[in-house]
């Protein structure tokens, strides 16, 4: 078995600009009246099961979601998006602390999907992530030729997304060269200003 690029729903470049073209619209506070106190996890899980719904509805493919409660937190996102009886992308939230983010990509490494996209947001410790998602994808035994992953790291303060991409060109275990994500053409992705709203 392996995956093509006709597989993929739509290539990393324009996935990843499609977020970033959607997100000023699900971000809290627009069109829903003020922002509430939460917890920041939640807030992005809202945001981005939205927005992954309406991105995927727009390709006309099913989406099923998962809240992931009998996992950590129990704010992390966890949805597929399928066509039939396979599942076109797979993608999961990382939210919190680094523990937290390897459960999720660990998880994310095992649905068999040509798509995996991992959400999360660090601004401090960017390449020790990427390091420790390159490591994960070196332990796993069983990789798919032609499966894609998309790391995704959200900046709200600097209203961007950095995206990170590896495509696996072998099936089973791959080498350290075959781990390392590499930036998506065009990466990091602005979103756009948000406007204040007048009191």
């Amino acid at each position: 078995m392996r995956f093509e690029e006709s597989d993929y729903v739509l290539p990393a470049q324009e996935l990843t600009r499609e977020i970033a073209r959607l997100l000023p619209d699900y971000l809290p506070g627009r069109e829903t009246g003020g922002v509430t106190i939460t917890d920041r996890r939640s807030c992005w899980t809202k945001t981005m099961r939205n927005l992954l719904e309406a991105l995927g509805s727009t390709h006309r493919l099913q989406t099923t979601v998962d809240d992931l409660s009998d996992w950590g937190s129990g704010k992390q996102l966890k949805m597929l998006w399928k066509r039939g009886d396979g599942v076109s992308l797979a993608a999961m939230s990382g939210w919190g602390d680094r523990e937290e983010l390897e459960r999720s990509f660990i998880h994310l490494e095992a649905v068999k999907a040509p798509q995996k996209v991992l959400l999360y947001t660090c601004a401090k410790w960017q390449d020790a992530v990427l390091e420790q998602l390159a490591a994960a994808l070196l332990r796993y035994p069983h990789h798919i030729e032609g499966e894609e992953y998309l790391a995704i790291n959200l900046f709200g303060a600097d209203s961007q997304i950095a995206a990170h991409i590896r495509r696996v060109s072998s099936s089973g275990r791959i080498t350290l060269q075959q781990s390392l994500l590499t930036p998506v053409a065009g990466s990091p992705f602005k979103w756009g200003k948000t406007t204040a709203r007048n009191a």
